[in-house]
């Protein structure tokens, strides 16, 4: 990739105690082939990193400073002042995102060392939810799965009383409305096809009788393709896109076992219902369906199904989301002014800077990957 058709994207280096700056130093070259990495963070702490995991610092890494005079990396420990230190990482990466209306790579940190710091957001969604006054849609997974959650880092006795006809419609419209403009899915986006082909295409996306995977195959070869049409006819966009968009059905997990058994096991299943019902109207096609029993939503069968599942709280939804798809899922935030993306794991506090490397740092290069394409 030519460097002028690079981006900057900006990182934040999460907790220095645990792995994101082995995460950075072993990764730099690959990433800067996707997109120009300023990382937020100083010369020394870099320089300390590079002496504890034996790594050379690239001639080519790019830094915007943030002051550590009064920080030194304490290896595997959970301390107020990496905490204090991560979230100022954070605040210049996004500040600086959002002067140069860019993306932003968040890397782990610990809730318990911001916490310590008596930093009051328990994580980065909380303060992007503060900072630009909207509700960030936590998302999670990869290109075989992703996981909204409606809620997310909230004791679980809390959950009932969240889900309310306001705020669960409102959640809904934002997901959709979030994955459609940011075109999360590439299936989602308008794929470039050649006017002869228009109205064959047109036919098919009509008649809404084959599976949202053919076609997906049936429109691949055209996004590709060498045309020099600039835009499609108004009747296109207006047409095809929405009924296209329509063959993707969004998951809604309920909250209770077997999502309530029509209203036998708790009320806030009925609700969850309504919502579905209410938004499906508003919208003027069926996109989410449920609510799904949670025991039974990510079956191999709903997998192939459906791409982006709802769920009520955060261990519902990401515990098989982590069996399965651990080491290439990532976090997405959406629902804001800008992307921000970030590896779906932690701290790594047992892992970090041993002798002998056991970070898999796949996580990170799909966060890497995902951004450039959506940026």
């Amino acid at each position: 990739m030519y460097e002028a058709q690079k981006r900057n994207i900006y990182v934040s280096v999460g907790d220095i105690n645990g792995v994101g700056l082995e995460l950075i130093l072993r990764n730099h070259h690959i990433v800067e082939q996707y997109f120009n990495p300023i990382y937020c963070v100083s010369f020394d702490i870099l320089q300390q990193a590079s002496k504890l995991l034996s790594i050379p610092l690239p001639s080519s890494m790019r830094i915007s400073e943030v002051d550590s005079s009064d920080i030194s990396i304490s290896p595997r420990n959970i301390t107020k002042e990496s905490g204090a230190y991560s979230f100022k990482s954070f605040e210049s990466a996004l500040s600086l995102s959002i002067e140069h209306k860019t993306g932003l790579i968040t890397l782990p940190i610990s809730k318990h060392a911001w916490n310590l710091a008596n930093i009051k957001y328990a994580g980065h969604t909380d303060y992007l939810r503060e900072k630009f006054q909207k509700n960030a849609i936590m998302m999670l997974g990869c290109k075989e799965m992703f996981v909204a959650l409606f809620t997310d880092h909230i004791p679980l006795k809390d959950v009932p009383a969240r889900i309310t006809k306001d705020s669960l419609i409102q959640f809904l419209k934002d997901l959709y409305s979030a994955i459609i403009s940011q075109k999360i899915l590439k299936e989602f986006s308008k794929p470039n096809i050649d006017k002869s082909k228009l109205r064959g295409v047109k036919d098919i996306l009509r008649s809404q009788i084959l599976h949202s995977k053919m076609i997906a195959r049936l429109l691949k070869p055209y996004k590709n393709s060498s045309s020099k049409i600039n835009h499609l006819e108004d009747e296109y966009i207006k047409e095809v896109l929405p009924n296209h968009a329509n063959l993707y059905k969004i998951a809604v997990l309920g909250l209770n076992p077997h999502a309530g058994d029509g209203g036998v096991i708790g009320d806030e299943d009925l609700v969850i219902g309504e919502c579905i019902q209410e938004v499906n109207e508003m919208l003027q096609k069926e996109v989410f369906v449920g609510p799904i029993a949670p025991d039974s939503a990510f079956t191999p069968h709903n997998r192939q199904k459906y791409q982006i599942f709802v769920a009520m709280y955060h261990d519902s939804g990401l515990s098989v989301l982590k069996a399965l798809y651990f080491y290439k899922s990532i976090n997405i935030s959406l629902n804001l002014p800008i992307l921000r993306v970030s590896p779906d794991h932690g701290t790594g506090f047992d892992i970090a800077y041993s002798k002998k490397s056991m970070l898999d740092s796949r996580s990170y290069l799909e966060s890497a990957h995902f951004i450039t394409s959506h940026i």
